[in-house]
């Protein structure tokens, strides 16, 4: 009996640890690698709709100095550390692993795609007694 109890709270607690990720931003963006995005996205080539048809409504639309419209996709997923976890430790020390996905993309003045840049970027959140 004591088995089973103790395979039960093991299993919940890797069911919790695994799935406490916050997302926000686009997520389509988030489920795509650098190589699926330069076979959907082509200089020159491109359309404002073919890249809308991909990844949808941008989370930002702006100009650069050259007046051309800029599009930004945003997507950050922040992952628990294992620390939040530890009762009392948590207390002195706790955070996220972060992971945000940025996609720029700009489109000459037909509405084709001039350039695009495409960036990761990782980093974490701490907070605690002695952060």
């Amino acid at each position: 009996m004591k088995k089973i109890a103790l395979l039960t709270v093991s299993a919940v607690s890797v069911a919790m640890f695994i799935g406490c990720a916050v997302k926000s931003g686009n997520e389509t963006l988030g489920k795509l690698d650098k190589v699926q995005l330069e076979q959907g996205i082509t200089k020159g080539k491109s359309t404002k709709s073919d890249v809308k048809a991909m990844l949808g409504d941008p989370d930002k639309t702006d100009f650069d100095n050259n007046s051309l419209e800029k599009w930004t996709y945003i997507h950050v997923r922040k992952d628990l550390k294992a620390v939040n976890y530890i009762p009392v430790a948590n207390w002195f020390a706790h955070g996220t692993n972060d992971t945000t996905k940025t996609l720029v993309v700009l489109f000459d003045d037909n509405g084709v795609v001039k350039n695009y840049i495409n960036s990761d970027a990782h980093g974490e959140t701490k907070g605690g007694l002695f952060q």
